[in-house]
């Protein structure tokens, strides 16, 4: 998977007018992670057409103090969402951008001012319909914190060969961009409205299979790069992974439950492996060098 990794930066050569661009952020109960939010949308403001901020009915100030910080901004809106729940919240935004492509990312996130450029600059070619690109937790210098780091380095290896196979597999709203034609003609989340989550990978599959897998592209690049802000315990960690892995199932794809399932088996077979510790001495042995290969 490595070997499809693409080595270096990558020069990324922004066409003299980038198409018409609207970012929306769908929020909720985000008041900690504004300062760093409101940041970033500010140093990608030249790129941008505008930045719809879409509130889902927050309860801890969240809406307010957007509102405060654009009340005389052109280019930023602030909204309340009129349904429920982050798909609501990007379709109702959706409906009210006047961008040609629309970016998404979430509130904890942060990004290089060039970000915009790098996913917009995909779209100079007409059959592109979708971009996604890499996300990684901000490595906090500590053991959890860098845990999660080589997990989502994993995570994009993944990632990146599934694209470069033709097979693309998963993508994050958290660094996406997307023809709001796009969006339309294939009915945007309808099908999967009952998921929670999904409002990332869904679309990657739908656009996939209107217009195929040339359709959609992965930018391997630090330039194209989002960070993330790590869970802070374990538990939290182990609730993002269950809503994760709760989707595997509702994808019809033959291959992607497959990547799904052969994964966890070989975890299986890993973990069965302590049994070896109770079949007597020369077993033993059998599984300390089972599992110094593991290591």
């Amino acid at each position: 998977m490595s070997l499809t990794w693409p080595k270096g930066s990558r020069e990324v050569k922004c066409p003299n007018q980038l198409l018409p661009a609207t970012l929306v952020v769908a929020l909720r109960n985000e008041a900690g992670n504004l300062p760093s939010l409101i940041s970033s949308i500010n140093r990608s403001l030249p790129s941008l057409k505008e930045v719809i901020l879409v509130d889902d009915h927050s309860e801890d100030g969240t809406l307010l103090k957007l509102e405060q910080q654009f009340l005389n901004s052109e280019r930023v809106r602030v909204i309340q969402s009129s349904g429920i729940g982050k798909k609501a919240a990007i379709i109702h935004a959706i409906s009210l951008a006047s961008g040609e492509i629309i970016l998404t990312t979430d509130a904890d996130c942060k990004w290089e001012e060039t970000w915009p450029e790098v996913l917009l600059a995909t779209f100079e070619n007409p059959q592109i319909q979708l971009v996604t690109g890499p996300i990684l937790p901000q490595n906090q210098s500590d053991f959890f914190s860098g845990f999660q780091l080589m997990e989502w380095v994993s995570n994009l290896l993944v990632t990146n060969y599934s694209f470069a196979k033709g097979k693309a597999l998963t993508c994050s709203a958290a660094n996406m961009a997307f023809r709001k034609s796009a969006f339309h003609q294939v009915q945007g989340y309808v099908g999967n409205e009952h998921n929670p989550s999904g409002d990332d990978e869904f679309l990657l599959k739908k656009i996939k299979s209107v217009f195929g897998e040339s359709a959609v592209q992965y930018l391997p690049f630090k330039e194209a790069l989002i960070q993330t802000v790590p869970e802070p315990n374990w538990n939290s960690l182990i609730h993002q992974k269950v809503r994760w892995a709760g989707k595997w199932k509702s994808h019809t794809s033959l291959f992607h439950s497959l990547a799904a399932a052969v994964p966890a088996l070989f975890q299986v077979i890993w973990l069965s492996s302590l049994v070896l510790l109770f079949w007597g001495r020369s077993v033993f042995w059998v599984f300390v060098q089972f599992g110094s290969s593991k290591s």
